[in-house]
C-alpha cells in the first residue's frame, strides 16, 4: 500500500553540512549510510520521497570539492551553497540557506550528522507547524532533530546580523511545539568515529 500520497504543504529544507567536523576528522556528509549512499544522499532522498519543497544544502569549500570528486547522486533540484566561513557556526550556514529560499514559508532545518530522519516523522511535524512557532520531535523529554521553523522564525533568522549568535537564542522568543515520538534516534548525532561505529557496521 502506498503511503504519504495525501496533499500537503510542501515546506523546503535546509541541510546544514558545512561544519568543520574536527572530532570526526573528515566531513560527516560523506560518511556511508549503507553500501549505496552517503549521509547526505540518504537525507536528500528522504526529503525527496516525502515530496518536500525546495532542498538547499550548505557545504564548506572542502565539502563542495569532495561532492564534485565523488560525483554523488544528488538530486538536480538541490541548491548547493558554499559557506566561506564555516568557523562562524551553524547559524551562519542557516542564514545562507534562508537567503536562497524562493518564498516566505516555514522550513525544515536538518543537520547532516543526524541521518535518521524519516518520512513518517516529517509528516507528523508538517501537520503541527504554525507561523509563529517551531516544531521539535521529543523523546522522553529531550528535543531532537530535525526542527521545523515557522515563517516568522525564518524572517528573524534572515534579519539577524551576528553570525556567531546561537539559534536557540532566537527560538526562545517563539512558541515551541513538541511532537512526542517513540523513536530514540531523533536524539542521535554522529560526531565521532566511535559514534559512527556504534550505529553503522559496514
Amino acid at each position: 500500500m502506498e503511503t504519504h500520497t495525501i496533499a500537503r504543504v510542501k515546506f523546503p529544507v535546509i541541510i546544514l553540512a558545512a561544519g568543520l567536523s574536527a572530532r570526526m576528522g573528515h566531513s560527516k556528509a560523506f560518511l556511508k549510510w549503507d553500501k549505496h549512499a552517503t549521509f547526505l544522499e540518504k537525507i536528500i532522498k528522504e526529503y525527496s520521497d516525502f515530496a518536500s519543497g525546495q532542498v538547499i544544502v550548505v557545504l564548506n569549500q572542502d565539502g563542495y570539492q569532495q561532492l564534485l570528486t565523488e560525483n554523488l547522486a544528488v538530486e538536480d533540484y538541490c541548491k548547493i551553497i558554499i559557506n566561506p566561513h564555516p568557523e562562524r557556526g551553524r547559524l551562519s550556514s542557516l542564514k545562507l540557506g534562508v537567503s536562497e529560499l524562493t518564498k516566505k514559508t516555514a522550513c525544515y532545518v536538518q543537520n547532516v550528522d543526524n541521518p535518521f530522519v524519516s518520512a513518517d516523522l516529517l509528516d507528523a511535524m508538517n501537520n503541527l507547524v504554525e507561523n509563529d512557532a517551531y516544531v521539535v520531535p521529543v523523546f522522553e523529554g529531550k528535543g531532537g532533530h530535525p526542527v521545523l521553523l515557522g515563517a516568522s522564525i525564518i524572517d528573524s533568522v534572515a534579519e539577524i546580523q551576528e553570525d556567531d549568535a546561537a539559534l536557540h537564542l532566537i527560538l526562545q522568543k517563539f512558541k515551541r511545539i513538541e511532537l512526542e515520538t517513540k523513536d530514540a534516534q531523533i536524539l542521535v548525532n554522529i560526531n565521532t568515529q566511535e559514534d559512527y561505529k556504534n550505529y553503522f557496521h559496514h
